[in-house]
């Protein structure tokens, strides 16, 4: 199953952090990704999300954190980008500030939707010229031609 990520990254899903902190741009995400009726609970996200980050950053490197957490209240996968133009402290692996944050929220018992999900994002995202692209980018439908 291939998954485009124009799909699964709607324009009222992209936001521009204003947070200058790691649990700031979070919160924002979260936030984001309630909206959407498949998330049942914003807090309960907002805790599983905080806490999978105090097992391991889900700073991956290149610039790109990618919070996630499979739970129970969200029916159905929910996707958000957030573009930290300063960058963020988020204890990445390689060290360095993020600049790109994508949140995934899933349901439980759906591993491999959710690995596939995963992979398409972080695969895209490891491309050094779609990450130029997304540096550059100065509005969402920038970031959204960036993402294709």
């Amino acid at each position: 199953m291939s998954i485009s990520l124009e799909h699964i990254i709607p324009a009222e899903r992209v936001v521009f952090l204003k947070a200058t902190t790691k649990e700031g741009a979070l919160r924002e995400m979260v936030a984001v990704a309630a909206r959407e009726p498949e998330v049942g609970d914003e807090a309960k996200l907002l805790e599983a999300i905080l806490e999978r980050e105090k097992i391991m950053s889900t700073g991956i490197g290149l610039g790109i954190a990618v919070p996630h957490a499979k739970v129970p209240f969200v029916t159905d996968f929910i996707v958000s980008f957030g573009k930290a133009p300063e960058g963020l402290q988020f204890n990445s692996l390689d060290g360095n500030p993020v600049q790109f944050v994508v949140l995934i929220a899933g349901p439980e018992g759906e591993q491999e939707r959710y690995l596939q999900l995963l992979a398409r994002i972080t695969l895209k995202l490891k491309e050094q010229s779609v990450r130029r692209q997304l540096s550059e980018a100065m509005d969402v439908d920038a970031i959204l031609a960036a993402l294709r």
